[in-house]
């Protein structure tokens, strides 16, 4: 057996040459043996057996341990592990010449773990002589009594392991346990707390005394990690006396240990205590002086981190005191001592020692120190903020008090480190990406946060600092100080932007902070030298503030902002020689323009135009195997054409002439794209992006020209519009609808062609409509796939909301409407084809286990269905676009006529499937139930109505409407198909719409009481209730309540019958 069990850790372990299989086999071997009890008392033996290899002993250990942790051993037979166990650590230390190293450090620590398992289960009640027998065992009780050298090393270096372990145990607060664990974790700290913690204190304080931290310094770091890690739990005073406080600290000296004694202290003076045990804990250590005596300079950078870290750690408890004093209710002489005291300690001792680790070259160290300074800044808020919006909590919670010299001394100095800290390293250069982003989110983002709250304690101080850190590089030749400067900048925008100031807000834009913004922002301009910079970095943030905070350019006319946009279109800029600045560019050139939307005549557009012309040809260049653009450029470009637009629709001489300079290189290239005698993939593309262009182009010439409140609005534009204008732009629509034939086989042209026609409508108005009717005719001819059908029924309903009060959109759609409906089943036609060829359906598709909730019932989604349903979805609000604008004459229309049993039969029928779709059967349901408000007697009733008048009634509607509605409003929530469970949100909602849907039928079928002449009432009490055996109380109750109830009282009723006949 033993053989057996060597062999198959060699092979799990890959120490022999052996196949995957016998591999897993030996894995899952060793797992069986894990979890059989008889296998105890082989792997104690492979534990404690000297011929065993360490490997061996080590997952001997690994399967004890995990045999113990289980709680799958007898009391006898942990025991037994016990005794071997004793036996075992027994050997260790009687080691010749006690070698601490020749056992490896892994087994110790795997020993020391096994015996942690065997105190977690023995000691309240079989080994409660646990630390006096492991003290006798590991030959160190004679440092129970004093220091001395007569103690096993390799004893000590155990016992601090195995404390190190049992700590990780019962006290690790770092894993959420259950309560019965805890509260047994509870249980043995206090029976240690009772019976033994005074014995392991003593056993560490005297090691410490014993030894020579330069000679054993791994002892010292396992000392220090015990007291560290047991100072939360176990009485202060053990350790907190002069006299060890003074052996530990003093282990600070030392290289090797000042890592670990720091960890040790900053947990020693985390130990949660009454304010004035506090205050005396942190004056007995001094740990300020005695951190600010070490020469940083020549430690390394993890020794700088922790002791930074130490240095934090008294600041942040010192402010622990401040902020219960400050909470005492009502304040006493003695908190207000304290506070006076604890602030002292950290104005003279703390403040110093932070702000010099704060400049550390390394980012590292800086970081160490926020914690602190976050939590004292926010002290000083509640006591001496001024700033901040008027009515928010800062400002009603601040005491408002004078701020003395000591504290502002202290807001400069961080004002200060935190202008150094900002500016970007001089060892990263433009290629450290990686570096600066790392630095700005971890270090700059932090400073912010920083100044933004001095801001808020005492705007003045803020001000005048950041003022002068503005004005001391605005002139400077390194590009990392202009790149401080203009983030300077961004900040002191954002500061009056969120009004930090605390100013009324009638006074902000000409107050001191908003005066100082324009003027610096003048001089950022006005200085050549940044726009000389070869940096990235300061041209990208030079762009993005000034478009980002243009509010503050005070600009005295057009030559101005000429002027600004000269830089744009310079090599600073749109010309940059960095693809990633001049693309950025190019985005914040529109948005600038978008946001200001300037005036310029057509003489200045001229000049721009023509500056920026080089970068509008559009090129398709190579293409992937997938047919997808590389290195595409073209999406940045479109910022470029929507920026022109911008200003040619804004120019002040109306003068819409310089579009040709634009469109005729576009139409160009179209028309060489057409004459090209093979439709390649680039050529193809190419078309695709020209069209685009020319929509982006149109649009934003609309967005110049019209105020951004009333882009919608028909009549302003048509007021705005200059004729001229509006035949360039039908000029386009001819250009596009050329294009689209030509092309009509390739979805891109289809979808860029309907993009750019969606963008001429502003414009062109009712002029667009004998275009419309071509592009429609168009597309009706193409090979549509779902999704652009979708779209194109999304582009008809637009062109509805548009033009709905225009004769001639409504005779295109007259004329239009039954193709287009046609269209639409031929799609959905080859949809359900798709779907019945889908032999598999659970493998191609989604099953859906809806639950106990939904009757258990599992509904498989397919991709055909999934199509479907977006397509039903784009259709139904084709359809509800009729209602909403208000024609739904059309439908009973002549031509109209001939389409709507069609459209009736589509939002009167549904699957299974479709009534758990709740988003598409809601807008469907939506559409029946308007479709009978507006023409369920036969003839529309619809007030809104323009062209209602002139049609006739159509005789027999209401009878089909009465003879298809009632079936589907009872046949959805009764019948088992349908499987509707009314108590699911979704249904409930569909079970609303259909009492509104039976409400509006009643209605409009006469309304009235009397069931004799109200078509629906007769329907529904002699014919289709009767036959589906409805109780007759129920039949008249309901009859009852759909004559007397209002909508909402009668949806109530309706899904409590519903509830009731389905419980």
């Amino acid at each position: 057996m033993l053989a057996r069990i060597r062999e198959v850790v060699s092979i799990a372990n890959g120490s022999t040459s052996s196949d995957p299989e016998s591999k897993r086999q030996a894995i899952e071997y060793f797992e069986q043996l894990k979890n059989d009890v008889q296998s105890t008392e082989i792997f104690v033996s492979l534990m404690t057996d000297e011929g065993s290899d360490d490997l061996m002993r080590f997952v001997a250990l690994q399967v004890v341990c995990e045999q113990i942790g289980n709680g799958i051993l007898s009391q006898a037979q942990l025991t037994f592990v016990r005794n071997a166990a004793i036996e075992l650590l027994r050997s260790k230390v009687n080691v010749p010449n006690g070698n601490l190293k020749s056992t490896p450090e892994y087994i110790r620590t795997k020993i020391a773990e096994l015996v942690t398992r065997l105190f977690y289960v023995l000691y309240q009640d079989q080994w409660q002589s646990f630390f006096p027998d492991l003290t006798e065992i590991l030959q160190i009780q004679s440092l129970l009594e004093n220091p001395n050298e007569n103690f096993s090393l390799i004893g000590i270096d155990y016992f601090c392991r195995i404390c190190v372990f049992i700590n990780s145990e019962i006290a690790d607060q770092t894993f959420v346990r259950s309560k019965e664990i805890q509260q047994k974790n509870n249980d043995l700290k206090d029976q240690m707390r009772v019976q033994d913690v005074q014995r392991l204190v003593t056993i560490w304080i005297n090691t410490l005394k014993s030894i020579a931290p330069n000679k054993q310094p791994d002892i010292a770091i396992m000392i220090m990690a015990c007291i560290g890690s047991y100072i939360s739990w176990i009485d202060v005073t053990l350790i907190v006396v002069p006299e060890y406080v003074s052996l530990i600290i003093n282990y600070l000296e030392f290289p090797e240990t000042k890592i670990s004694c720091a960890q040790c202290l900053c947990e020693i003076i985390s130990k949660k205590m009454k304010p004035v045990d506090k205050l005396s804990l942190l004056s007995l250590l001094d740990l300020t002086t005695k951190v600010a005596s070490f020469d940083n300079s020549v430690d390394d950078v993890d020794i700088s981190e922790q002791l930074a870290r130490l240095a934090s750690a008294v600041g942040t408890e010192l402010t622990i005191i401040l902020e219960q004093c400050n909470e005492a209710n009502p304040p006493t002489e003695e908190s207000q001592q304290l506070f006076s005291a604890a602030d002292q300690q950290i104005l003279l001792q703390v403040i110093p020692l932070i702000l010099k680790f704060m400049l550390h070259e390394y980012d590292s160290v800086t970081q160490q120190s926020f914690q602190f300074i976050s939590q004292y800044l926010a002290v000083m808020k509640k006591m001496f903020a001024v700033g901040g919006k008027a009515g928010s909590v800062v400002a009603v919670n601040s005491k408002r008090q004078s701020l003395d010299s000591a504290h502002e001394e202290f807001l400069v100095s961080l004002l200060q480190v935190c202008f150094k800290k900002m500016k970007i390293d001089e060892s990263c250069t433009e290629e450290s990406v990686d570096d600066i982003e790392v630095f700005c989110e971890s270090i700059r983002s932090k400073l912010k946060v920083f100044q933004d709250t001095v801001a808020v304690i005492n705007p003045q101080i803020f001000l005048t600092n950041i003022s002068a850190c503005i004005q001391n590089l605005i002139n400077s030749a390194d590009w990392r100080d202009i790149e401080l400067v203009i983030y300077q900048l961004h900040n002191l925008s954002e500061s009056i932007r969120n009004n930090l100031f605390g100013l009324p807000k009638n006074q902000i834009i000409n107050s001191e902070p908003s005066m100082i913004m324009n003027n610096f922002m003048r001089l950022l301009l006005d200085n050549s030298t940044v726009f000389q910079m070869d940096s990235s970095y300061v041209q990208i943030s030079f762009f993005e503030l000034i478009v980002r905070h243009y509010q503050f350019l005070s600009f005295s006319g057009t030559k101005d902002e000429l002027s600004l946009l000269n830089i744009f279109c310079s090599p600073f800029g749109m010309f940059n020689k960095r693809e990633k600045t001049r693309l950025r560019t190019w985005y914040l050139f529109s948005r600038l323009l978008k946001t200001t939307k300037p005036k310029f005549p057509i003489s200045v557009l001229n000049e721009i135009v023509g500056k920026i012309a080089p970068l509008l040809p559009i090129k398709v260049y190579s293409l992937n195997n997938d047919g997808v653009e590389e290195d595409s450029i073209f999406e940045s470009q479109l910022y470029l054409f929507e920026g022109l637009g911008v200003l040619i629709g804004g120019n002040t001489d109306s003068n819409f002439e310089i579009l040709n300079e634009i469109l005729t290189p576009l139409f160009t290239d179209l028309e060489a794209c057409i004459s090209s005698s093979q439709e390649q993939p680039q050529v193809v593309l190419q078309c695709h992006h020209i069209l685009l262009a020319i929509g982006t182009l149109a649009r934003a010439v609309h967005s110049g020209l019209v105020p951004e409140n009333r882009v919608n609005n028909a009549l302003v534009s048509k007021k705005l519009i200059h004729r001229s204008l509006i035949e360039k732009f039908m000029n386009i629509a001819e250009v596009v609808l050329v294009t689209f034939s030509y092309f009509s086989k390739h979805e891109t042209i289809r979808d860029a062609s309907r993009f750019t026609f969606s963008r001429l409508i502003p414009i062109l108005s009712d002029d667009i409509v004998p275009f419309a009717n071509k592009l429609i005719l168009l597309y009706l001819e193409s090979n549509l796939k779902m999704m652009e059908m979708s779209d194109f029924l999304s582009f008809l309903g637009q062109m509805i909301h548009m033009f709905h009060k225009e004769q001639s959109c409504f005779e295109l759609f007259n004329n239009l409407l039954g193709p287009v409906i046609s269209k639409v089943h031929v799609l959905m036609t080859q949809i359900e084809q798709e779907r019945n060829g889908e032999e598999n359906p659970e493998w191609n598709g989604t099953t859906l286990n809806k639950g106990h909730g939904s009757n258990g019932k599992n509904i498989i989604i397919t991709d055909a269905f999934r199509d479907k349903m977006l397509l039903k979805k784009a259709y139904m609000g084709f359809l509800q676009s009729f209602v909403t604008n208000n024609v739904t004459s059309l439908l009973l229309t002549t031509q109209g006529r001939e389409v709507l049993p069609t459209i009736l039969n589509d939002v009167l029928e549904y699957t299974p499937q479709e009534i758990q779709e709740l988003s598409v059967m809601k807008l469907s349901l939506n559409v029946l139930v308007n479709f009978v408000k507006f023409f369920g007697s036969g003839k529309c009733t619809d007030p809104e109505d323009m062209y209602a008048a002139s049609i006739e009634k159509l005789d027999g509607l209401n009878e089909f409407f009465i003879t298809k509605v009632i079936p589907l409003v009872f046949e959805i929530p009764f019948k088992p198909e349908y499987k509707f469970n009314v108590r699911e949100g979704s249904c409930r909602v569909i079970a609303s719409d259909l009492s509104r849907l039976l409400l509006e039928l009643y209605l409009q079928s006469g309304g009235g009481t009397s069931i004799d002449t109200n078509p629906c009432l007769k329907y529904l009490t002699e014919v289709y209730l009767p036959m589906v055996q409805f109780p007759p109380e129920l039949i008249m109750d309901l009859v009852q309540n759909l004559i007397t109830s209002n909508p909402k009282s009668f949806e109530k009723y309706f899904v409590q019958l519903i509830t009731n006949f389905t419980a």
